[in-house]
């Protein structure tokens, strides 16, 4: 009975359309004067095959609603088999049902993705700014503390705290802000903030003259190249770190070091999330984030960021910084 209403409602134009047909039928027969026998068994006999009709559709129409209604009960997870189209209205809706359901389980997979990245990159980076606060406590309990020692492990909380930060902007790059910057006097300030770093490890820098203009956003630029001047002081036991463009190309900014490294079946991988290599797993100061948080700043601004190596010799970072003129206000 609850099916019946809704399904009058719906076939109210037909149901309209056969009384008036009896209508027009009986107007016609009293007008002429007809004898009414055979009305009446017109009458009957469309009443019959009517009645048969509306059955089937009426067994059809509730038949189609539960399976609906079942289909709504499991939505929440998958949609499934949908009833046989009664025509070619109900098979667009289906269509457009079924292309909304492609779209939200995309939706879910790449926000499920994204979770487990997230988790996992919380998860290795409370471990690793646990490393610098346990320092500074342990500085602390001998007595006496060392300035410059105390500034190495501050500094590298708050590389780990910007690392977290930007990490969350990436995901909603909203505050990019394109101008053209001297790319020397940026490089420049990086290397004031993270100089604690070399000094500590008595590693050299060797600025050549940089004086290019780059169009690009300073804050992720200036964090691009902090984190891989922080990884070749971090597997760099000694020597120097040489930071200069190409002679042909004043666009593309060379980052060398004479490191440790990175083994040839760690080169493709580096760029992954929470890949750490064979030296990032050997000195277990690797989060496998860095990296692909450089990668994935790089592609924001329109850069190319690439990686060559030899095992004991050290490691080059190549930062390709042209890019297509944008106007500027």
């Amino acid at each position: 009975m609850s099916c019946l209403l809704p399904y009058l409602r719906q076939r109210k134009l037909v149901i309209g359309l056969y009384l008036l047909f009896f209508a027009v039928l009986v107007l016609v027969y009293r007008l002429y004067g007809l004898p009414w026998g055979p009305a009446i068994y017109v009458c009957l006999l469309c009443g019959v095959f009517s009645v048969i009709a509306a059955v089937l559709d009426f067994y059809y129409y509730r038949k189609r609603l539960v399976q609906l209604q079942q289909l709504i009960r499991q939505a929440e997870l998958h949609i499934g088999e949908m009833p046989v189209p009664g025509g070619a209205v109900e098979e667009a809706y289906q269509n457009i049902i079924h292309a909304l359901e492609h779209r939200c389980q995309k939706i879910e997979r790449t926000s499920r993705k994204q979770r487990e990245e997230a988790d996992q990159y919380y998860t290795l980076w409370n471990h690793q700014i646990k490393t610098p606060i346990a320092a500074i406590r342990l500085l602390s309990q001998e007595g006496e503390l060392k300035k410059q020692d105390l500034e190495q492990e501050l500094l590298k909380i708050e590389q780990y705290v910007s690392m977290g930060l930007q990490y969350q902007r990436l995901e909603k790059p909203s505050d990019l802000m394109f101008r053209e910057y001297d790319l020397g006097e940026l490089i420049r300030q990086v290397l004031k903030k993270i100089a604690p770093l070399f000094i500590h490890k008595k590693i050299g820098v060797s600025l050549g003259e940089i004086h290019t203009k780059v169009l690009t956003d300073e804050k992720w630029l200036s964090f691009i190249i902090e984190q891989i001047l922080t990884n070749a002081v971090k597997y760099t036991p000694s020597g120097n770190v040489e930071i200069f463009v190409k002679p042909d190309d004043p666009y593309t900014l060379l980052i060398r070091d004479t490191g440790i490294g990175i083994h040839p079946e760690d080169l493709p991988r580096i760029f992954e999330w929470g890949y750490t290599g064979y030296n990032g797993r050997l000195n277990q100061r690797s989060t496998g984030i860095g990296l692909a948080l450089c990668r994935q700043a790089a592609e924001l601004l329109g850069h190319r960021i690439m990686i060559s190596s030899e095992v004991g010799k050290g490691t080059a970072v190549m930062i390709v910084l042209s890019r297509d003129a944008l106007e500027v206000e």
